[in-house]
């Protein structure tokens, strides 16, 4: 087994050739686009890392209900039917975690 995801060390591998030997090298759009190219990559990486945690947290948010359990989720939550609910609160909460994990890293964990 493998410590680290091989994808996500392949693409945190060209995020950073790209932004250390080929971004100092470019000034104005070209630089920009290599920068969004670096975010875009380092984005699909931790999304890869992140993979087994966001199904952790769809499952805890939507069970094994099938159907339209999504919908029905989003109608539940706009009615307030529940509001007090100390499980969804959690899983929310979660969600909303490694969402920001994947998309607004911090710098140390960047």
């Amino acid at each position: 087994m493998q410590d680290e995801p091989f994808g996500a060390a392949l693409l945190d591998a060209a995020r950073r050739a790209l932004t250390e030997e080929v971004v100092p090298g470019l000034t104005g759009r070209p630089r920009y686009v290599a920068l969004m190219v670096a975010n875009a990559i380092g984005i699909a990486a931790r999304e890869i890392v992140q993979a087994e945690r966001l199904g952790e947290t769809s499952a805890r948010l939507l069970g094994s209900a099938g159907g339209d359990a999504l919908g029905d989720l989003v109608r539940a939550i706009r009615t307030g039917a529940r509001d007090a609910d100390p499980e969804l609160h959690a899983a929310l909460s979660a969600a909303a975690e490694a969402a920001a994990d994947i998309w607004k890293p911090s710098k140390a964990g960047a």
